[in-house]
C-alpha cells in the first residue's frame, strides 16, 4: 500500500515539475491518405507534414529578453545580500577602521563571517582591513578567497583585484601588482559592458 502510494505520489510530483512550452499550430495541407497522419522522413532526413490536413503544433521557442544592465544584475553593497546582524557588524568594522582600530574591525568582520561564511562582501571588506593592519600576505589569500566567492561580480571583482595589487606591491612583487591591476581593469572594463 505505502510502496503504490509513493509511485502515485513521485509521479504527480513529476507532472507538476515540467513547464508548458510556447507553441502554435498552422495547418498543413497535402493528399489525403488513409493511413493516419505522421511525420515522414524525406531521403535527406528532413522532417515533413503529415500529408492529411491535419494540424501540427510547431515548436515556437520563447524569445529571449535582452539582458538588463549590469548595475541591475550584480550587488554592489554588502546591504544588498546580507542580513541585518552582518549588515551591523559590517558598519561596526567600518567605524572600528575609520577610528585605527584595524585589529577590531578584523575581529568584528571574523565575527560577520561565522554568521555568512560565504559573504564575498565581508571577505572583501576583510581583505581590505587586513592590508591597512599591514597584513599583507593574509590580505592577499583573503582577496583571493572574496573572488572565489564573487560569482562574477564584476564591481566586487575589480574590488578584489585592487586590494590584492596593493598587497602583492606591499609584499614586493611588482609584476605580481602590475598583473593584479590588470585583471581589476578587466572587471572594471565588464561593468560598462566593454571589452
Amino acid at each position: 500500500m505505502t510502496r503504490g502510494v509513493l509511485v502515485v505520489l513521485s509521479l504527480t510530483l513529476g507532472a507538476c515539475g515540467t513547464l508548458p512550452q510556447e507553441r502554435t499550430t498552422g495547418t498543413v495541407t497535402g493528399p489525403s491518405s488513409s493511413a493516419p497522419a505522421q511525420d515522414e522522413e524525406t531521403a535527406t532526413g528532413q522532417r515533413q507534414a503529415p500529408r492529411d490536413g491535419t494540424e501540427v503544433a510547431i515548436y515556437q521557442p520563447p524569445e529571449r529578453e535582452q539582458p538588463e544592465a549590469l548595475t541591475e544584475q550584480y550587488p554592489r553593497k554588502v546591504a544588498e545580500v546580507s542580513g541585518p546582524a552582518v549588515v551591523s557588524l559590517v558598519k561596526q568594522a567600518d567605524q572600528a577602521a575609520r577610528e585605527g582600530r584595524p585589529e577590531t574591525a578584523i575581529a568584528v568582520l571574523e565575527r560577520a563571517l561565522r554568521i555568512e561564511p560565504r559573504n564575498a562582501f565581508v571577505w572583501a571588506r576583510l581583505a581590505e582591513v587586513r592590508l591597512q593592519a599591514g597584513e599583507s600576505q593574509q590580505a592577499a589569500a583573503t582577496a583571493d578567497r572574496a573572488n572565489s566567492l564573487a560569482r562574477g561580480n564584476p564591481y566586487l571583482e575589480a574590488r578584489n583585484w585592487r586590494t590584492l595589487a596593493d598587497a602583492r606591491r606591499q609584499q614586493g612583487d611588482t609584476q605580481g601588482a602590475q598583473l593584479a591591476r590588470q585583471q581589476a581593469e578587466q572587471a572594471r572594463l565588464r561593468q560598462t559592458g566593454g571589452d
